[in-house]
């Protein structure tokens, strides 16, 4: 048992060495900057993109960020995208990640930049990455510090990791990941703080991270950070038969839902509206890491990594590879450090490399039995934190072998019976399958002789260091650049694209200023490849289409996808103008959707004659029983949306068609007014998507939006001349923006009475 005095010590030593030798940290983050830059150099360079084929980033990051910034310049926050999908909850979108600092500070600094600068954000987060992964296992250990360069290694192995290779154009998935390291570190730092105020203090510390990484909006990733945090509090709560790990986890839990509930609340309140939410645990567990993926740990190029060299029968996901050297260190840490710490990490890494193989073993159908609305797919991502485990542990393992273990030959001989082992596996694989694909001979070939060069690379390297043939210090270097060369070599081309991703935004083309020179309401149709999905919420028009997302409202999913024909009543009475077509490939009958612009070199613009105006005055409306009867209604012959709406609540009407007309006073994301005049009872028909948290007032009174046309919004108005205004106000972001903004103010005086208090109890900080 260790006393408090003698923690206490120990953590005031730790301080003074770190300040002492704060230099050598500093070097260790500046050989890391190296390592990204090394990484990256193509696009640093300016000569490549990222990611291959452009990828998330390009087609949904890029468009969405952008929009964002330019509310934010406008004065507007954007709750509500008016722009994709025939309107879409955008504060509802997790993914939007528009209060997550790093993305904030972009959109603050500049609205209209490049696509550079989602660039650099990826970049920025792998270095992030290992700077945080070397700073937690550096600081684990408060009594003793792991060696410098163990730490290096382990950052290098974090950063480089799998998850962060195969995701590099899902920017916001890496945002999230990168935050695991300093997560762990300070719960782990709470529960082995020497007084009950510190374990407080640190939980604390450990839910602001938690909850700033959930802001950059990627949930399975949280649900991953959080799954290892509430392991960690649970394996001490065992372990140390206290309850007060699980109490810690509760203060972290409770901190973190607070400081992202301005962005978790309104995501959780959207949600239920959303194609997600028909989400099952058949599709939840899809894209699962096989048996023989396994490989991929080892000799990630044997299968290919990649759309472009992946050619193993299963759908591409990440393997999860870490370094040759990152588990032979591994090895060592569990062979020769008895510790709680090495002891979790192990267990951990086998629990989670089980959950990554999905539906492979009984441990994943379990989870989603006892979590049956578990509404993540790809089990495979689960190796994010086996990764981290490993370089966990080959830095601790790393720090064993400087301090010469004893009994180190035996280590050796099981090390290398167990690399032949695999390379055994390796070659068994290579004989099965070199007949069949003979066009990736050489791919496996390469993949196997780079194991082994590694793999006998990383035995001697530590067989020098055990029989002291070499100095503490030439191993350490030894180690950072065996590992630097392995992770930088095999994984730097992966994402890397030559051509530019621009292109498809069109900026400053002739369609694109044919289409903005005329103003309104009108949407727009993208059918050609020649075009991003996207480009409307950068343009600002409107479209009724975009880049899949699971979180397009499903009523629209199921109105959209059901329209039928270009120029079919429903397609119309979305306001669709005009269609971008391909050259020479008209996209619909060209009787009534005829072209109007031919002199872009890239794509045709074609006149929907039979567009109808997006802001309707509608006379007659037909009541019915429930959603599936207006479904039908809808898609019967004899409907048509001048004429008559159909209804799930209000009054039917029957009559003769009056005179009408309707001017719009405002349309912004967020709240839009026009002014209608009517002769006789009828509905006000918008053909802008119904969702529940919209208000409405006509005149200033408070009065209901209708449910419209299955996926519409319609107001009941009387005879005369009203002003019909509505607004999107979804009560979780008003929640959660009194939540965030008073758990800010509150960690933010806990951290000033901490601070406070430390230097009265401690006058030489």
């Amino acid at each position: 048992m260790i006393d408090n005095s003698t923690i206490s010590s120990n953590q005031t030593s730790l301080r003074y060495y770190l300040a002492a030798h704060w230099r050598r940290d500093l070097l260790a983050l500046l050989i890391l900057l190296l390592a990204t830059l090394l990484f990256f150099w193509p696009v640093v360079a300016g000569r490549a993109w990222i990611p291959r084929g452009g990828g998330d980033s390009v087609s949904f990051i890029y468009p969405m960020y952008r929009f964002a910034a330019q509310n934010f310049w406008s004065g507007t926050i954007p709750l509500w995208n008016p722009y994709q999908y025939a309107g879409t909850s955008f504060i509802g979108d997790n993914q939007s990640g528009i209060f997550y600092p790093f993305n904030l500070l972009l959109f603050l600094l500049n609205p209209n930049f490049s696509y550079k600068a989602i660039e650099g954000l990826v970049m920025w987060h792998f270095f992030f990455a290992g700077g945080a992964m070397y700073a937690c296992l550096r600081l684990l250990c408060p009594s003793k510090p792991l060696w410098r360069p163990a730490a290096l290694v382990g950052g290098l192995a974090f950063m480089f990791s799998g998850v962060f290779i195969a995701h590099i154009g899902n920017l916001n998935l890496i945002a999230v990941a990168a935050w695991l390291p300093l997560t762990f570190l300070s719960f782990h730092r709470a529960i082995i703080a020497h007084n009950p105020q510190t374990r407080v203090a640190w939980a604390m510390a450990g839910g602001v991270v938690l909850g700033l990484s959930a802001l950059a909006g990627h949930g399975q990733m949280t649900f991953l950070l959080a799954s290892f945090i509430g392991l960690y509090a649970l394996f001490r709560s065992l372990s140390d038969r206290q309850l007060w790990p699980l109490l810690l986890l509760g203060i972290l839990g409770i901190t973190a839902v607070a400081i992202a509930a301005i962005n978790l609340f309104p995501s959780l309140e959207a949600v239920k509206y959303t194609v997600r939410a028909g989400f099952d645990a058949q599709r939840a567990a899809n894209y699962a890491l096989p048996w023989r993926g396994l490989f991929g740990l080892l000799a990630p190029d044997f299968f290919g990594r990649g759309e472009v060299n992946f050619w193993g029968d299963w759908a591409r996901v990440e393997y999860g590879y870490v370094g040759v050297l990152t588990l032979f260190l591994t090895g060592l840490a569990i062979v020769y450090s008895r510790s709680r710490l090495t002891l979790f990490f192990a267990l951990s890494a086998l629990l989670f490399l089980l959950l990554a193989l999905g539906s492979n073993t009984p441990f994943f159908p379990l989870l989603l039995r006892w979590l049956p609305f578990f509404p993540f797919q790809v089990p495979a991502r689960f190796v994010l934190l086996v990764d981290f485990a490993l370089a966990a542990l080959a830095a601790i393992g790393m720090t064993r072998l400087a301090r010469r273990p004893a009994s180190f030959r035996p280590y050796m001989i099981g090390s290398a019976l167990v690399a032949c082992v695999v390379l055994a596996l390796l070659l068994r694989q290579y004989i099965a399958n070199v007949n069949l694909v003979p066009h990736h001979q050489r791919q496996m070939e390469q993949a196997i002789v780079v194991f082994v060069v590694f793999a006998i690379a990383s035995w001697l390297l530590i067989l020098a260091r055990g029989r002291n043939w070499i100095s503490l210090n030439l191993f350490g270097v030894l180690a950072v650049l065996v590992l630097a060369i392995d992770l930088i070599s095999l994984g730097r081309f992966v994402e890397i694209e030559w051509n530019s991703p621009m292109p498809g935004f069109a900026s400053g083309s002739q369609a694109l200023e044919f289409i903005k020179s005329d103003p309104g309401l009108q949407r727009i149709d993208i059918a050609t490849g020649a075009w991003q999905p996207n480009l409307p919420q950068i343009e600002q028009l409107y479209s009724i289409r975009g880049v899949y997302n699971p979180l397009e409202l499903a009523n629209y999913a199921v109105y959209i996808g059901s329209v039928g024909y270009r120029g079919s009543p429903l397609y119309n009475l979305l306001g669709t103008k005009y269609v971008i077509g391909g050259k020479n490939t008209p996209p619909a009958d060209t009787t009534f959707i005829v072209p109007v612009f031919d002199d872009d070199p890239e794509v045709t613009v074609y006149l929907n004659t039979l567009a109808l105006p997006r802001a309707n005055v509608v006379f007659n409306a037909s009541v019915v029983a429930d959603h599936d009867s207006a479904f039908d209604a809808i898609h019967a012959a004899s409907f048509d949306p001048l004429q008559t709406v159909i209804l799930e609540n209000g009054r039917p009407l029957q009559q003769e068609n009056g005179r009408s007309a309707i001017t719009v006073l405002r349309y912004d994301p967020n709240h839009i007014a026009f002014e209608v005049s009517t002769d006789r009872p009828a509905y006000f028909l918008l053909s802008d998507i119904f969702h529940p948290h919209w208000q409405a007032a006509v005149d200033g009174i408070s009065t209901p939006i209708l449910l419209a046309d299955y996926a519409l919004r319609a107001i009941a108005l009387e005879p005369g001349t009203h002003i019909v205004e509505m607004w999107y106000a979804p009560p979780g972001w008003t929640l959660g923006l009194f939540v965030s903004l008073s758990a800010c103010i509150f960690v933010l005086i806990i951290l000033i009475a901490w601070i406070w208090r430390r230097r009265k109890l401690d006058p030489d900080r």
